[in-house]
């Protein structure tokens, strides 16, 4: 195998390996380490590390049909990419896991190797074209069976749900200011998604200086909606805050638009807003308006779940 450190020649495998429930018996192959998977004197199935270069091996697996469910696969799988790591001096161990495969998914996490992304209509061996998820177990990684180790295989495996964060900023009148923007025909309120490990206020603060110049304070919390999938998008959860109430003129005065995302702001009434934004957005900020002073909503497509509003 190529690495940081010497390996044994592939052409000639190491000795067998061991949990003491199952056996890896090294099998002659010319350009990888392939082991045969044996428990009670058993064949069960096999297990291969491919040298892709760089210090960096690939899995692939296989248990008889048989003796699946019996844990051997994630024996085997971890062993090898012990063995990998520590005695073959090999940085990276990954593997490529067809995403419609949910018992080999396991197998590779249960053996510590995290989820990294995924290759969309990836070529197979077999010519087909598949999603493929790719999962990888680092030199460094904790051991899967430690706390450390296990937060992160669980925490690699998570769903990622978009979050968005708007502001609300009003007129004395409670119109609302809206951005005509240049990337789609429907306005919108200043805010956008929050950037990974970026609070939900400093993201809309962020976006609204990216947007329209100024250093907006951040006010209270005024709904948390959820929205699912949509033309394209997954589900995303959108927090309203509130921008506080100001003289339009004094406020869009401070204002220097982004020309490359905002083509004009302005304050808009309710109806306004009806006609110029998506119908979830006109039911979010309606539903605002029409609130309890210090409210905090929780909404679902706008709405407050149960609502009999239809859900456009």
């Amino acid at each position: 195998m190529t690495s940081s450190a010497p390996t044994p020649d592939p052409g000639e495998p190491a000795g067998p390996l061991t949990d003491g429930l199952v056996t890896l018996r090294p099998t002659a192959s010319a350009d990888s380490y392939h082991f045969a998977v044996v428990t009670d004197e058993r064949e069960v199935g096999h297990v291969e590390l491919r040298d892709l270069g760089g210090a960096v091996g690939e899995l692939t697996w296989g248990i008889e049909e048989a003796d699946r469910r019996q844990g051997y696969a994630t024996r085997a799988v971890r062993l090898v990419t012990v063995h990998a790591l520590r005695t073959l001096g090999l940085h990276r161990v990954q593997a490529e896991v067809a995403a419609h495969d949910r018992a080999s998914l396991r197998i590779a996490a249960r053996a510590g190797l995290r989820r990294e992304g995924l290759l969309r209509a990836h070529r197979t061996a077999e010519g087909e074209r598949h999603d493929v998820v790719v999962l990888a177990r680092l030199t460094g990684d904790p051991e899967p069976d430690t706390h450390e180790g296990f937060i992160g295989l669980v925490n690699s495996s998570l769903p990622r749900t978009r979050l968005i964060a708007h502001v609300v900023i009003r007129d004395p009148q409670q119109r609302i200011l809206l951005a005509q923007v240049t990337y789609k025909p429907d306005w919108e309120l200043p805010g956008g998604v929050v950037e990974p490990f970026e609070s939900p206020r400093e993201g809309a603060a962020r976006e609204t200086w990216e947007e329209v110049g100024i250093e907006l304070p951040i006010g209270k919390l005024l709904s948390v909606d959820w929205l699912p999938p949509w033309r394209g998008w997954d589900d995303a959860v959108e927090l309203l805050f509130d921008g506080g109430i100001h003289e339009p003129e004094a406020l869009l005065s401070t204002f220097t638009l982004a020309p490359h995302e905002i083509r004009q702001v302005e304050f808009c009434t309710l109806d306004q807003v009806r006609e110029r934004c998506l119908p979830g957005t006109y039911r979010r900020l309606a539903a605002v308006l029409g609130a309890p002073e210090g409210a905090v909503l929780y909404l679902e497509r706008g709405v407050t779940p149960g609502s009999p509003e239809p859900l456009v």
